[in-house]
């Protein structure tokens, strides 16, 4: 078994190879074709399916396919693969379904979640894979970041919680995850820590090793450029870039005496460079436009330079020759992103080879033309949403709505809401908020997304809570070990729809999120594990409110209640994995 407990990557493996071994035509499956096994999106024609393009190309000869699915043999030894099938049959369409022997397979992927539990769906890390995420700060305004002075934008807000959520992607992945933490500008509400996960702000230390040397192989660099040599080189290449130097030199002057006293500033030929290095340039690569950088102001680092301090002193502590560096950066930021890496290649003093990718997420916006986040600062967004958080529960529960137990459940609903709201969207995208303020207390649908997976997962709660009580007062025995429960029970669709869509596929699903992180641009899909989440509790709801789970204590109907129990046994663990990847405690109690 798969250590992440991906029994669903096995299987697709045996199968193909299983196929492969009794076809007919051996080399049916041609490269660049897409995957043999799928999924089938109707389940009562079978759980998965084998296209009827590989279906013909493996059995030319109908005579050959219907001996193949009368043998004894091939029978017998589906059977003992990851996912033990039934039986197969083929389509009018000629489609070859499989049909999972559900008893077994509910046997064996629940067996999985419940040795695996907090394990399930990540990888083992050896330690060999390392991961640095820096999160790009937003030091100055840009179109995507405007925010009154002392809060942080909202913007930014989903910068940090992108940024975190990738950090627990990698982990899952294997990867041993460094974060880097800018230190973030403006005021920290009370709220940050709830939301934001306990991230704090963190600050260059420009006394230290690492300053030193980076300075050395700035000073050292033979993609060194003065001020007055850039004016030559910018003068013999791009008049609009000698325009540029000037006005910049006459910010400087005026910034203060120390700078117009030395009036020395040092650039890096970032073009140079690339070209040296033969680095690609275009969309999915590097920006054309990267060609010189400013690395120091009257002999001191500017914050890009900072920057590039920070990551190295990172990897200084990392130990490793080759780690993975993923920056996620706003779209406003994302040349900024790529000024930082290429000056950092530029200046790595230890020449340790680092893979550099970035991630660029888009702004965020109010879903309603008569709305506008142009002014709204995180801590207001914050406040807007615990205001209708507190008064939904206020008219759903009333008066026991008060005190410091349903203050903590407010505010975890609160911030669930809020990750949801801002990760639901895939990072390419803008996020559109509902910044609306509904009548009657009722907020916007687009925050219903995390509280409505918290209350599910308090339910559950709940009624393993009940379970256990009237196991203490002799109502109902133990539950059993899930050895001894048959399982062949759980005879309900939407029982076996809980296991097949969610339980089973959740580490499949999980390792699929982190596409290309080798690439200069990054794939990681951050809004995935939001979306199976809220699937999962959809579909959870509508089983819950239509099969009674705990039954009366009569000896024939405790198997059918000790299946159930284990079943949804299965569906919490998942809740409560998904939910840690997104840094959010599932609620015990409502």
């Amino acid at each position: 078994m798969a250590e992440s407990g991906c029994l669903l990557n096995s299987f697709s493996k045996e199968f193909e190879d299983f196929l492969g071994n009794r076809a007919q035509c051996k080399d049916f499956k041609k490269p660049g074709r897409s995957v043999l096994l799928k999924q089938s999106t109707k389940l009562r024609n079978g759980d998965f399916v084998v296209p009827s393009v590989f279906v013909k190309a493996a059995f030319p000869e109908q005579a050959n396919l219907e001996s193949f699915l009368s043998s004894k043999e091939a029978t017998e030894s589906l059977l003992s693969l990851s996912l033990p099938v039934q039986h197969l049959s083929t389509s009018a369409d000629g489609r070859l379904c499989v049909k999972l022997s559900q008893p077994l397979t509910f046997h064996k992927v629940l067996s999985s979640v419940e040795k695996l539990k907090s394990n399930y769906g990540c990888l083992h890390s050896s330690g060999e894979k390392v991961a640095i995420v820096n999160l790009v700060p937003n030091y100055y305004r840009t179109c995507d970041d405007d925010v009154n002075d002392g809060g942080q934008s909202l913007v930014q807000l989903r910068g940090v919680l992108i940024a975190s959520h990738v950090a627990a992607l990698l982990k899952a992945r294997g990867f041993v995850v460094h974060d880097v933490r800018p230190n973030i500008q403006g005021a920290l509400g009370d709220f940050w820590d709830s939301l934001c996960d306990g991230v704090q702000a963190s600050a260059v230390d420009l006394v230290s090793a690492t300053q030193e040397k980076i300075l050395q192989a700035t000073a050292e660099s033979k993609y060194r450029i003065s001020n007055i040599q850039e004016r030559r080189h910018l003068s013999s290449h791009d008049d609009e870039g000698m325009k540029h130097c000037e006005r910049r030199d006459e910010g400087i002057n005026a910034s203060g005496d120390r700078l117009a006293k030395t009036g020395e500033f040092v650039l890096l030929d970032l073009k140079k460079f690339i070209d040296e290095n033969n680095l690609q340039t275009g969309k999915e690569w590097y920006d054309p436009n990267l060609k010189t950088v400013t690395v120091l102001e009257g002999h001191q680092p500017t914050r890009l330079l900072e920057e590039v301090i920070f990551l190295q002193r990172t990897l200084d502590s990392v130990q490793t020759k080759a780690p993975v560096v993923v920056h996620v950066a706003s779209h406003g930021r994302s040349f900024h992103s790529q000024q930082v890496d290429m000056t950092w290649r530029t200046l790595n003093p230890c020449e340790v080879t680092t893979s550099q990718t970035h991630l660029v997420y888009n702004s965020v916006a109010a879903r309603k033309s008569t709305s506008t986040t142009e002014q709204l600062t995180a801590q207001d967004f914050w406040r807007l949403r615990h205001a209708q958080m507190r008064e939904a529960s206020v008219l759903k529960y009333g008066d026991a709505v008060q005190g410091a137990g349903w203050e903590d459940t407010i505010t975890a609903m609160t911030a669930a809401a809020i990750k949801f709201e801002l990760l639901f969207t895939s990072c390419q995208n803008i996020a559109k908020l509902d910044l609306s303020i509904k009548e009657s207390g009722e907020g916007p649908q687009d925050n219903k997304g995390g509280a409505f997976i918290l209350y599910n997962c308090a339910r559950l709660a709940t009624l393993f809570k009940h379970y256990q009580e009237d196991v203490q007062a002799g109502v109902y025995p133990d539950l059993p070990d899930i050895s001894s429960v048959d399982l062949s029970l759980l005879k309900e669709e939407e029982e076996w729809e809980l296991l097949f869509n969610y339980i089973l596929p959740y580490p499949y699903l999980v390792q699929g999120t982190i596409v290309e992180v080798n690439k200069t641009r990054a794939k990681i899909l951050t809004h995935q594990v939001c979306s199976f989440l809220i699937a999962l509790s959809r579909d959870l709801s509508s089983y819950y409110r239509r099969v009674r789970v705990l039954l009366e204590p009569r000896a024939h109907l405790l198997p059918v209640m000790f299946a159930r129990l284990h079943l949804l046994k299965g569906v919490q663990q998942v809740m409560h994995n998904g939910l840690s990847l997104l840094g959010i405690q599932p609620l015990a109690q409502m």
